[in-house]
């Protein structure tokens, strides 16, 4: 069974952060396809609102996002839910 969204929010501990992660990469491998399927479709942005394919431009998004919230990761250490919004960014920042 696919998950359709898994908010990032969420997650609380080291097994949600692992749930989280296992459905990103399952929405990454479906938007792959849905990608290779119908490239036109897909051409200015990709499929299930991935805006970074390559691992390259995910870290990219992922640190660009998290540079943009004035408040993440400051004065203490990141929990598993900051984490897993860490990946998230690199889903949906361009």
């Amino acid at each position: 069974m696919t998950i359709e969204y898994f908010d990032p929010d969420t997650v609380t501990d080291r097994e949600s952060f692992f749930r989280f992660a296992e459905w990103l990469i399952s929405d990454r491998r479906i938007a792959d396809e849905k990608e290779t399927a119908d490239p036109q479709r897909y051409k200015w942005g990709g499929a299930n609102d991935w805006q970074n394919s390559s691992i390259a431009s995910f870290l990219e998004g992922a640190l660009a996002g998290a540079e943009a919230q004035d408040d993440w990761g400051q004065g203490t250490a990141p929990t598993w839910k900051d984490l897993a919004v860490l990946l998230y960014l690199g889903k949906i920042y361009e």
